[in-house]
């Protein structure tokens, strides 16, 4: 039988799970709707009959309805691991590395996040309060893109002729939902296949040496 402290940490961890979970739940559930209907046109209960939660705990767990919009953002980057291969990227003294880092990167944020990112892409085009969180969206990755651009280039890496603005909008532009959506959806790759190429195809066209 586990000592009291212990089973104490394991209902504590257990609550957090679930309570990490719903919040998912109620995104997941925003961004539906939000797809279906517009933002405008979704009240917070419908996305809490839509969760299959009570209203209140949309309001506790996220906050409110304007609130889920950029949570939906922080949810994925919390999902897909952002934070912490950020720091690798930062870290790290290996340009080809620093490549791979970014494409798993978009590559976990598109596989862990499809649903959201889907939603939040299709009700980008005719909702401008979306519009507006997708746009940010797009902000987070350009400005990961150049950060990681500027990481090879002061390690002397990039090819002869090759700044890192074009560095930056090259891996923006390539590890982009849209290339990943005509990787896996229209030309049917899996994700690993997806990953190695664009991952070689970033060294080849940015690095000194290509690895």
């Amino acid at each position: 039988m586990n000592p009291p402290d212990e089973q104490g940490r394991a209902a504590t961890n257990r609550r957090q799970l679930q309570a990490a979970q719903t919040r998912r739940d109620i995104i997941l559930a925003a961004t539906r709707l939000f797809t279906r209907q517009g933002y405008a046109h979704t009240s917070v209960t419908d996305i809490a009959r839509e969760a299959g939660v009570a209203v209140q705990t949309i309001y506790s767990s996220v906050g409110s309805k304007a609130r889920l919009v950029t949570a939906m953002l922080d949810e994925v980057d919390a999902i897909s691991g952002v934070p912490q291969l950020g720091a690798e990227i930062m870290r790290s003294t290996d340009a080809s590395q620093i490549i791979d880092l970014q494409t798993r990167l978009t590559r976990q944020l598109n596989e862990r996040c499809w649903d959201i990112l889907a939603g939040l892409r299709s009700a980008a085009q005719i909702d401008q309060t979306i519009a507006a969180a997708y746009a940010d969206g797009q902000a987070r990755h350009a400005d990961g893109a150049r950060r990681g651009a500027e990481r090879i280039a002061k390690l002397g890496a990039l090819r002869p002729g090759t700044d890192a603005d074009t560095a930056a909008t090259t891996i923006a532009v390539l590890l982009s939902i849209d290339t990943w959506v005509q990787l896996i959806n229209e030309h049917g790759w899996s994700f690993d296949r997806a990953e190695k190429w664009l991952s070689s195809s970033l060294r080849t066209l940015l690095l000194v040496e290509a690895a």
